[in-house]
């Protein structure tokens, strides 16, 4: 994986640019998403965990060829309907951040095998997430609420999302009640 930081990746040519298919720019202290990661067009591995990032545009959702997003342990508050469009994702990566919400379009991710999202401040999960039938492991912190609703759309959309009936298989899931 090439671990290139923002001035070396800006002083590439653009085609030296689409030659990069793994990136590594974790833990360099970026506050503000490096743009120029949208030219690397045929990326497949891209790795932006531990930095200080408060967001991501929606045109990451342009980089189709993305198998590995990592983009946990930032400062992350919401996460763009457009990463939807990245259907060659296998693994995605955002725990550790600051999150409410998740998206519906995520559901649209059917290759996903993993899916990390815990640590963040989740008040709900989109019953979309039970379209995900190849994860083979993910983890997800469901709010805790009193409201039995609630526990009963976050039951059935984890059911959904890993493939059970009940609790029971605890193998393949990691779920946290806050």
């Amino acid at each position: 994986m090439s671990r290139l930081s923002v001035a070396a990746l800006e002083a590439m040519t653009p085609e030296e640019r689409l030659e990069i298919t793994h990136l590594n720019m974790g833990d360099m202290g970026l506050t503000v998403f490096p743009m120029v990661i949208l030219t690397c067009t045929n990326l497949e591995h891209l790795y932006l965990s531990i930095n200080e990032l408060t967001s991501i545009p929606r045109e990451l959702g342009n980089l189709v060829n993305l198998n590995n997003l990592y983009i946990g342990r930032n400062e992350l508050t919401s996460i763009p309907r457009e990463l939807g469009n990245l259907v060659k994702l296998h693994y995605l990566s955002m725990s550790i951040n600051r999150i409410t919400s998740i998206p519906r379009e995520l559901g649209n991710l059917v290759n996903l095998k993993g899916l990390y999202l815990d640590t963040n401040q989740l008040t709900s999960i989109p019953r979309e997430l039970g379209n995900l039938v190849n994860l083979d492991w993910h983890s997800i912190d469901i709010p805790y609420s009193s409201e039995p609703e609630f526990l009963v759309v976050a039951r059935e959309t984890v059911d959904r999302v890993i493939g059970m009936n009940t609790f029971m298989d605890m193998g393949r899931l990691c779920v946290g009640f806050l």
